[in-house]
């Protein structure tokens, strides 16, 4: 949601002139519970308990006192429908703290199956933004949570029949593949789209270690194969392009970033707030649901530890977190990391190729920081190659000025009414 009351004086300008970070966004777990047992999750060894609204509260205030013109809050867990009383305070309590020249924004991250008519009606009157972990059809579900995909199924038909606006703007399917899952896959893609999802997210399981197997690669293929058909028609027939990976309307960048930071989880723009107060870069570090194999990887880590939300020194400690972070020896210079592949540095996707750097955290295989497991690599390699065929869509600039292609269907409807060639 986007909201700009007028909220108190923030003084912000002052603050960030004094060297304090900008924050973006804070992620809260408001609990390491879940109602569901998910056999890829990496949540391995989650702790009893909900957040306490004092530690909320001061999340909120200290993203808010941190923020420029836009701040996010991410409900996170666990599941955070277990503790959706907090979320309706959490969203009341961070609308009216909004100072008048900073924008607001919220997003829910939850598996769908505690969301009532209550809980929806709340999500849809605060235009939160919804992404729904979701695998596709009933095989692919079982993965996740056997029994729940009715459940799920019937979920998307209330959304779009109740809440049309919150279904086809602020909805998001996230589909985790495992490899188990993956001879479902194509047909859970074309699944969420014949709901009617506009945007489904893919993204691989972590933690696969040695379930992984070289032949994998070609069923792997397969599918991607059976999913870029049907999306390219879909495209040329509609002009919609719901998966995200295939999403684009500029060429990709072939930039090479030697040296750069894999992801922004070090800069200290978003935080995340666990379940008893403890700061973390990003929700992958969180401890409250997981603990991390014994290696040297994971005394790097624990050095990343940013302390108490309600500590004042926060600020000084997020100044040490790139320092921190270079130290771990996994979220920077991409070129050196490898898999059985090859070296990244040698790969054609060098430049567009995204790896969680926290996939080699929780692979007990692999020890190295710059092994990458090869399910992510294949993944990623596969997924890029069909991307790179996809057609590139039209700015809306194109659009305005007729230089781009007219879908079928809109050409059909245009000739019928008279308008068309």
């Amino acid at each position: 949601m986007v909201v700009t009351p007028a909220g108190r004086s923030s003084g912000q300008r002052d603050r960030h002139a004094l060297g304090q970070p900008v924050l973006r966004s804070i992620a809260a777990v408001l609990t390491a519970g879940c109602n569901l047992r998910c056999r890829y999750c990496y949540q391995n060894a989650r702790t009893p308990g909900l957040m306490a609204w004092p530690v909320l509260r001061a999340g909120i205030d200290r993203l808010l006192d941190g923020a420029e013109n836009s701040a996010s809050v991410e409900f996170v867990g666990g599941e955070p429908c277990l503790a959706f009383p907090l979320i309706r305070r959490g969203v009341r309590y961070a609308e009216a703290s909004c100072p008048a020249d900073c924008k607001i924004g919220f997003d829910l991250v939850t598996n769908g199956t505690l969301l009532g008519p209550r809980e929806i009606a709340f999500v849809a009157a605060h235009d939160i933004d919804l992404q729904l972990s979701f695998d596709g059809v009933r095989p692919a579900q079982d993965l996740r949570g056997k029994g729940t995909f009715r459940r799920l199924d019937l979920l998307l038909d209330r959304l779009r029949s109740e809440q049309p606006h919150l279904f086809r703007g602020r909805l998001r399917v996230a589909v985790t593949l495992s490899i188990p899952g993956i001879p479902y896959l194509a047909k859970s893609i074309e699944y969420l789209i014949e709901k009617g999802v506009s945007e489904v997210a893919l993204s691989p399981a972590v933690g696969q270690g040695l379930a992984w197997h070289p032949g994998d690669i070609d069923a792997l293929d397969s599918q991607f194969g059976y999913i870029f058909q049907s999306s390219v028609r879909l495209y040329e027939d509609t002009g919609r392009v719901p998966l995200l990976m295939f999403r684009k309307e500029q060429p990709d960048s072939t930039h090479r970033g030697h040296g750069r930071l894999i992801c922004s989880a070090p800069r200290g723009r978003t935080l995340t707030v666990d379940v008893d107060g403890q700061v973390y870069g990003c929700p992958t570090f969180a401890e409250s649901y997981q603990t991390f194999p014994d290696t040297p990887l994971r005394r790097h880590l624990m050095a990343m530890r940013l302390g108490d939300i309600r500590d004042p020194e926060l600020s000084n400690r997020l100044k040490a977190l790139p320092a921190a972070a270079k130290a771990a020896g996994v979220f920077h210079s991409k070129e050196t990391k490898y898999s059985s592949y090859g070296r990244c540095a040698d790969c054609r996707f060098f430049s567009t190729c995204l790896v969680c750097p926290m996939s080699v955290a929780r692979d007990p295989d692999h020890a190295d920081p710059s092994r990458l497991p090869d399910f992510l690599c294949a993944f990623n390699q596969i997924m890029l190659k069909y991307r790179e065929r996809f057609p590139r869509q039209p700015t809306a600039r194109e659009i305005l000025t007729g230089k781009a292609p007219v879908p079928r269907l809109a050409r059909e409807f245009l000739k019928a009414v008279g308008r068309g060639d």
